[in-house]
C-alpha cells in the first residue's frame, strides 16, 4: 500500500502560515521573511514533503532544465567546463543537459531542437557552427543564450572566453626567456576561435622576440587529441634541424609530444622543453610534470552558468562580456637551453 503524500494544506497547517505563504517558498516568486521562510522549510522536512517539479513547471512556465551543448565532450577541457556548469545549475535548482556536437554542426542543430521540444529555459553553448543563424532564432524565441570559450559574431548575448591570444604570447614569451629560439608549435585543430586566438598570440610573440622563422616549425591537424600531438611531435623532432622546444596549444597533445620524444630517445626537458596550454589534471600526472598556459576551466564554466541564470530571472539583464585570465604555470617539462643538448649541437 503506498504511502499517502502530504499537501501543501498540511505543511501550511504545521508551519502556522498561509497556503499563499507556502506557494511563495516554494516557487521562490515572491519575497517571504527568513521567519517565515524557515518554519516552511522546518515543516517541508518534518512531514517529507517534496512539490511536484512538474506542476511548479507548468505554473511558473519554466521547466527547469538548461541545454549545455559541448564540441568534443571526450576532451578533458571541455568536460571541466561542462562540469563547472552542470554543477553551479545544480546547486540553483536547475538540472543541465549536456550534449556533445562532436565539431558537428548539423548534430548540434539537431540536439537544439530537442532541447526546445524539452522546454529549456536556456542554453550554455561552446559552438561548432560557423554562421549564427539558428543562435539568432533562439534570441528571436526569447531562449537566453550564454556563449562560452567560443565567440560568434552578429550574436547579441553574454559570452565567457579566456585571453587566448595573450595566453600564447606568454608561452612563447616563457620559451624565450629559457633561450629557445627554434620553437616548435602545434595548433590543432585550425578553425575552433580558442586555437585561433592562441596562434596569433604565438606568431606575434616568434616576431617579436625574433624567433626562428620556418614554416615547418608550425604543425596543424584536425583533432585537438593525443594522436595528433604524438604524430606531430615526431614530425617536428624528424626535421634536418629539430626544434629545441614545442608549444602544444592543448595539454592533450602536448603529452603525445612528450610519448613521442620518449619512443625516440629524446630527454624531456634535457633535449627538448615541452609547453602545453589548459592546465587539466593530466599536466601534473605525467612524468615530467608538464609546463602549462592555465586557463580557469571551472571557472569559465561557473561564469556561464550564472550568467544564464541571472538572464532566467531577469530577462532585460544586458549581456555581459566575461574575459578570464591565463597565466603560466612552471613545473618540469621546461628549462634553459643546453648548449650541449641533442638539438643545439645541431646549430
Amino acid at each position: 500500500m503506498g504511502t499517502i503524500k502530504p499537501t501543501m494544506n498540511e505543511v501550511a497547517k504545521y508551519a502556522d502560515v498561509s497556503v499563499a505563504t507556502v506557494s511563495r517558498v516554494i516557487n521562490g516568486n515572491h519575497p517571504v521573511s527568513p521567519d517565515l521562510e524557515k518554519r516552511v522549510r522546518k515543516a517541508m522536512k518534518a512531514l517529507h514533503y517534496h512539490p511536484s517539479s512538474v506542476a511548479r513547471s507548468l505554473k511558473m512556465q519554466q521547466s527547469g532544465l538548461v541545454g549545455i551543448l559541448v564540441p568534443l565532450l571526450e576532451h578533458p577541457a571541455y568536460s571541466r567546463m561542462a562540469s563547472g556548469i552542470e554543477k553551479t545549475l545544480f546547486e540553483s535548482g536547475y538540472r543541465g543537459l549536456i550534449c556533445n556536437s562532436e565539431e558537428n554542426e548539423s548534430r548540434e542543430n539537431e540536439y537544439i531542437e530537442m532541447l526546445l521540444r524539452q522546454r529549456i529555459d536556456g542554453i550554455i553553448i561552446n559552438t561548432s557552427a560557423r554562421h549564427p543563424a539558428y543562435l539568432m532564432e533562439l534570441q528571436q524565441n526569447n531562449i537566453p543564450i550564454v556563449l562560452f570559450d567560443r565567440t560568434v559574431q552578429g550574436v547579441n548575448c553574454h559570452q565567457v572566453f579566456c585571453d587566448n591570444s595573450l595566453g600564447g604570447y606568454n608561452g612563447v614569451q616563457h620559451l624565450i626567456e629559457l633561450g629557445h629560439r627554434r620553437i616548435g608549435v602545434i595548433a590543432a585543430p585550425m578553425y575552433p576561435e580558442p586555437i585561433i586566438r592562441r596562434l596569433q598570440g604565438v606568431k606575434q610573440a616568434l616576431l617579436d622576440f625574433q624567433a626562428d622563422d620556418d614554416p615547418r616549425l608550425i604543425q596543424t591537424g584536425d583533432t585537438q587529441l593525443f594522436d595528433m600531438g604524438y604524430e606531430a611531435g615526431k614530425t617536428l623532432l624528424q626535421l634536418d634541424h629539430p626544434p629545441t622546444a614545442i608549444f602544444a596549444l592543448t595539454d592533450v597533445t602536448a603529452v603525445g609530444v612528450i610519448h613521442a620524444a620518449i619512443e625516440m630517445d629524446i630527454r624531456v626537458p634535457d633535449d627538448l622543453s615541452v609547453l602545453g596550454y589548459d592546465d587539466l589534471p593530466i599536466a601534473n600526472y605525467i612524468v615530467p610534470a608538464l609546463t602549462t598556459i592555465a586557463q580557469p576551466l571551472l571557472e569559465m564554466g561557473q561564469t556561464a552558468a550564472n550568467l544564464l541564470i541571472q538572464s532566467i530571472d531577469s530577462p532585460y539583464f544586458e549581456p555581459q562580456k566575461a574575459v578570464l585570465p591565463t597565466h603560466l604555470v612552471v613545473r618540469h617539462s621546461t628549462q634553459a637551453l643546453q648548449k650541449s643538448s641533442r638539438h643545439s649541437s645541431n646549430r
